[in-house]
């Protein structure tokens, strides 16, 4: 028979330490920063359009808006590329504060060449990136980006892709998304997922979150 005396000493050790776990999580909660950045830190080797090096230490230089698309996307890439050209336009001498990288999810098709030709059409201080599959694939998984070659028979392909910009700021942290609404335009994002507010002052919240 299990006595009442038996039966505390067996659910007391549990109950003390969901108790502390508990106390755990809500002094974390509490205590957490209402963006906290996510660090990226990897070893990749890419090339730029222009034929130059680019790697962690370019995301260091400052702050920068990082897109993944791909040349022939028929769509979300070149409505995404024409709304960040008006966006660069519309933060005036800011602009120059940011780096802006174009990073192909298909660079078996998006050469250094394909990639200038491509972005001639748009703002000229948004630089392409390409490279080897397994160099890409690292700059992929530290920024949680979805990238899947889809087969459409007959030699033919495309790509379903992550069409958020990263927002990266000068330390080489991801502080936060901007994505398009309705392909007319961005709404800024925390890490938290929270939409910055006020949410039409997309200048505004992306200059916070970058402390521009």
């Amino acid at each position: 028979m299990i006595t009442k005396h038996i039966l505390l000493k067996r659910i007391l050790p549990s109950i003390l330490v969901t108790t502390i776990v508990l106390v755990f999580i809500g002094y974390n909660f509490a205590n957490k920063k209402p963006n906290t950045a996510q660090q990226i830190q990897v070893n990749f080797n890419l090339e730029d359009m222009n034929g130059n090096q680019f790697n962690q230490k370019h995301l260091e230089q400052k702050p920068s808006l990082l897109f993944f698309g791909f040349t022939h996307c028929p769509d979300v890439c070149p409505a995404s590329l024409q709304l960040l050209t008006n966006l660069i336009e519309d933060l005036g001498p800011d602009a120059d504060k940011i780096n802006y990288y174009f990073i192909t999810a298909d660079p078996e098709r998006d050469t250094t060449k394909v990639l200038k030709r491509y972005l001639s059409s748009f703002d000229q201080r948004i630089l392409g990136i390409t490279g080897k599959q397994d160099e890409l694939k690292k700059l992929y998984n530290a920024l949680d980006i979805y990238i899947q070659k889809i087969d459409l028979g007959k030699g033919n392909y495309t790509i379903d892709h992550t069409a958020s910009f990263m927002v990266i700021n000068k330390d080489a942290e991801k502080v936060g998304t901007m994505m398009h609404e309705g392909f007319s335009k961005f709404i800024v994002i925390d890490n938290f997922g929270k939409i910055q507010t006020p949410k039409n002052d997309v200048i505004t919240n992306l200059k916070k979150l970058l402390k521009l």
